[in-house]
């Protein structure tokens, strides 16, 4: 199956804001932005899919919630 740029900036969209919102205490997009090093105005920018997300910003979502990068961009984890 072949994967577009626009569906692995729509799949990370979906899944940032799912696991965002997932947590016991969900976490704003500003807290968020502020644990990661990214700004509140990226995490915005790519929850509503108006942004591609850099590299290191996949990573650092990645790591912080314990998926994998490949998981975070090809599939929905919802």
């Amino acid at each position: 199956m072949e994967i577009t740029e626009y569906d692995m900036r729509l799949n990370f969209a979906k899944n940032l804001a799912y696991l965002r919102n997932s947590q016991k205490r969900p976490l704003s997009q500003r807290t968020l932005a502020r644990v990661l090093r990214l700004s509140p105005y990226a995490i915005n920018n790519y929850e509503s899919c108006r942004a591609a997300p850099t590299a290191y910003a996949v990573y650092q979502v990645a790591a912080y919630f314990g998926v994998s990068m490949e998981k975070l961009l090809t599939t929905t984890i919802i």
